[in-house]
């Protein structure tokens, strides 16, 4: 009776001990982009552990396409898009951890 109460025990403290034990979030290797608008977006730089990708080519407006990131080791991200009409738009810190998406929309 005692062995079982001590394994019971003992069970317990370490399922206690993984449950309190904080995850570390996994960075997006890659982002999805969407231009809802009706304007082309010229230029799309992201900024990641220090780098910046770019898209090779102008979205369309309605098109999607998928950015890959640099290896990173946080969560962090800041978006910057160029459109046609020369309006821009910013994202100063994206958690690609959380969201691994970015629309423009109107």
């Amino acid at each position: 009776m005692t062995i079982r109460i001590i394994t019971a025990t003992a069970l317990l403290l370490a399922a206690t001990a993984a449950m309190a034990a904080p995850t570390k979030p996994n960075p997006a290797s890659a982002v999805l982009i969407t231009n809802a608008r009706e304007v082309t977006v010229t230029d799309i730089s992201v900024e990641a552990a220090g780098q910046i990708v770019r898209l090779a080519k102008p979205l369309a407006p309605k098109a999607k396409a998928t950015l890959k990131l640099p290896r990173m080791s946080g969560c962090i991200v800041a978006v910057a898009a160029t459109f046609e009409d020369e309006s821009t738009a910013e994202l100063p810190e994206l958690d690609v951890c959380k969201d691994k998406t970015v629309r423009f929309t109107d």
